[in-house]
């Protein structure tokens, strides 16, 4: 897994997002990866007080340009 959304399902159907997390860069390694996502899936269930669903896709570029 090296990119994911964080979100949960609306009542209309579709899907909120409300993070997303990439590793794509192997920045950390995998099981680290996998306990960042675990805990902001876990925090933001706490704090919305509804459940979390962390899917496997890319929903945000990898790069962006900044200031140009």
């Amino acid at each position: 897994m090296k990119t994911v959304s964080i979100g949960y399902h609306r009542e209309d159907g579709d899907f909120a997002v409300l993070a997303t997390l990439n590793n794509n860069d192997e920045h950390m390694s995998d099981n680290a990866f996998g306990e960042l996502v675990g805990y902001v899936a876990s925090k933001l269930c706490r704090q919305l007080v509804c459940e979390m669903v962390v899917l496997e896709r890319q929903d945000t570029p990898d790069y962006v340009e900044v200031g140009k």
